[in-house]
């Protein structure tokens, strides 16, 4: 199970510790919050990958990062569910 901690939250910042995850899941997501024009930076790092901790960090500008967030997780999985019609040619 994922649990979300917010350690910090501000206009344009947020950042964020999330246990029960590694790359996986932050990988693309922070490849798609990059292509976002108003994410400033984002970057994650893993403590450990036997803990499972993630640290997230999203610097905006002129936008919530929770709204970036948001947006970059909606396009991961609109991606997906493209890619599942390829494969199962829906």
């Amino acid at each position: 199970m994922i649990k979300i901690g917010i350690v910090k939250v501000e206009d344009n910042y947020l950042e964020a510790v999330i246990q029960g995850e590694t790359y996986t899941l932050f990988a693309p997501l922070i490849e798609y919050l990059l292509k976002n024009p108003n994410v400033e930076y984002a970057m994650y790092d893993v403590d450990h990958p036997l803990t499972q901790n993630v640290r997230l960090r999203v610097k905006t500008k002129g936008k919530p990062p929770l709204d970036a967030i948001k947006e970059a997780v909606n396009n991961v999985l609109r991606d997906i569910e493209e890619l599942e019609k390829g494969f199962l040619g829906g």
